[in-house]
């Protein structure tokens, strides 16, 4: 495999495009949070991830396979609950962010894939949580993103070493979900996968050394990249193959079989090598505290 960036050809659809279209779908989700809940109850709503990132190659964003982060928090922990904690609530919510991203880009090239993340739950159950670097935040609404104290960096990274661990774990389901999951019923294991894998790269970096908030702002062409300098090449190698074979699913209109197999496969690949990476980084370092 190259081991130069892969570029943004003919084939692929208009970066600014995507772009726009991703922005597009936070806001409605922003929209429709304020429609549901009092504004004064919502401390602030924000775009993060790859979404914000620069698309430095294919490797940054893929359309439909790569999540488009949102992270809401509220002043009181359990007011989300109000509104979101129950089916018929939740759909409705659902319909009309579909209606409003029609709505407001009626000719898009896809259809982007949210990830509503409640800050509030994901502390409380998430021991280790860290905030991503400001930079990589774009505030939809209400207070600045909040800014989070990395000058304890060991303590991170021993939690980054057991989230690799863990992440694996999914590893083993893996055959019999896919086994019979035939044609296009493939792509719900492919959803699956994608947000377990997108943090791996990152996580091994940090555990390689390079400070945390360096780590977190990297787009995943100059995580690749910082991977084989590092000479983490068959974890390099899997996480481009995972990102390429998605572009080719997303490409052929999740057709091609072939190509969500290849990913599937590549993603499984990325989750193992970052387990064995976090499982050596626990063994080197058990003395810390």
């Amino acid at each position: 495999m190259s081991h130069e960036p892969p570029q943004w050809r003919a084939r692929h659809p208009d970066r600014d495009q995507l772009r726009a279209e991703t922005r597009g779908l936070a806001e409605c989700v922003r929209d429709q949070l304020l429609a549901l809940f009092p504004e004064d109850q919502i401390r602030g709503i924000y775009l993060t991830g790859s979404a914000v990132k620069p698309w430095d190659s294919p490797l940054d964003y893929v359309p439909e396979v790569s999540d488009v982060d949102i992270h809401v928090s509220f002043r009181d922990d359990s007011a989300w609950r109000q509104h979101l904690d129950t089916v018929p609530r939740a759909l409705e919510m659902q319909a009309a962010i579909e209606a409003c991203f029609e709505n407001r880009c009626p000719r898009a090239l896809h259809r982007p894939r949210p990830q509503l993340l409640v800050l509030n739950k994901l502390m409380a159950e998430r021991p280790g949580f860290v905030y991503s670097p400001q930079s990589t935040v774009v505030v939809l609404h209400g207070e600045a993103y909040p800014q989070d104290d990395y000058s304890d960096p060991d303590t991170i990274r021993r939690h980054n070493a057991a989230d690799l661990v863990d992440r694996a774990e999914f590893v083993q389901r893996v055959p019999l979900l896919a086994v019979d999951r035939l044609w296009t019923y493939s792509r719900d294991l492919l959803s699956q996968l994608t947000w377990r894998i997108s943090p791996v790269g990152p996580l091994a970096l940090h555990l390689s050394g390079l400070d945390t908030e360096h780590a977190w702002t990297l787009n995943r062409t100059r995580v690749t990249a910082a991977l084989r300098d590092l000479a983490l090449h068959d974890l390099a190698d899997a996480y481009t193959a995972f990102y390429l074979a998605g572009w080719d699913y997303f490409l052929s209109g999740f057709a091609d079989t072939t190509a969500c197999r290849a990913a599937i496969l590549a993603g499984t690949q990325v989750l193992a090598e970052g387990a064995n990476f976090g499982r050596q980084w626990i063994g080197a370092n058990s003395g810390i505290q």
